[in-house]
């Protein structure tokens, strides 16, 4: 049997396109009237279209000014240790990198313990600006002991998936990780290179261990706190594995 469409999607697939081509953030929304005009449908249909839209981060209603375009936010969604390039392409949007810069020299002492380096031990320091639909989103920075990656910073083709990059050449797979989120203001630089239009970013850290434990790599990920939004699976150890796999097969409900 077919299964309809419902009118209200008609609705949010065609404000959506205007959204993406025709507005700016900041931009005022037609009326619900005018909008109901347009896409011949009843002012029900299009209520229920705007809320599906503020619920997804596109529009925001201003008591006695209307509705306003938002900046979407950008949902990094993670299960485990997974990769940011994963995260983004699961939902349908298409990941890019500007520019990347690798280097290979000892980093500051926070990092440096982090990863159990010996003194003036290096790591390879890969930093990219990350781009969604070719528009800046995130400055990330991956550290990785240079002893369990010889050669990795002369190599520049590293693909957009890092962490396939590794598994691929060195073997590195993470197996477990620590995080910390927190938010601080923008420096200058960040604020240039993000095109940022709030002051304040959200900070995202991960210290990635190998199986035997060996920490092996420190990330960061920088972006705009008011358009980006970190989500992290928890899996209790304890649970069987039909339990794990069928868990982890559930959609996020946030």
């Amino acid at each position: 049997m077919e299964v309809k469409t419902p009118l209200y999607h008609k609705v949010y697939t065609y404000l959506l396109d205007k959204i993406k081509k025709d507005y700016q953030p900041g931009d005022l929304l037609p009326t619900q009237s005018e909008i109901a005009t347009a896409t011949e449908t009843s002012l029900i249909t299009v209520k229920r279209a705007i809320k599906e839209l503020e619920t997804d981060g596109y529009l925001e209603s201003k008591p006695g000014k209307g509705t306003i375009i938002r900046r979407p936010q950008i949902i990094d969604n993670h299960i485990g240790v997974s990769s940011w390039t994963d995260s983004i392409t699961s939902q349908g949007s298409v990941p890019s990198t500007k520019w990347v810069k690798i280097k290979q020299k000892a980093p500051i002492a926070t990092i440096a313990n982090s990863l159990e380096l010996k003194a003036r031990e290096k790591a390879v320091t890969v930093e990219r600006l990350r781009l969604i639909e070719n528009k800046p989103i995130c400055l990330m920075t991956n550290h990785i002991a240079a002893r369990l990656a010889p050669g990795l910073n002369k190599d520049t083709s590293i693909g957009e998936s890092l962490y396939t990059y590794l598994k691929d050449q060195y073997n590195l797979i993470g197996i477990l990780a620590e995080e910390q989120v927190y938010a601080r203001e923008a420096t200058i630089y960040e604020k240039k290179t993000l095109q940022l239009k709030t002051p304040i970013v959200l900070v995202i850290e991960r210290l990635s261990f190998l199986a035997n434990k060996t920490p092996f790599e420190f990330s960061s990920i920088i972006a705009a706190a008011d358009s980006y939004v970190y989500r992290s699976k928890q899996i209790n150890k304890t649970v069987d594995s039909k339990t794990l796999n069928d868990l982890l097969k559930t959609e996020s409900k946030y």
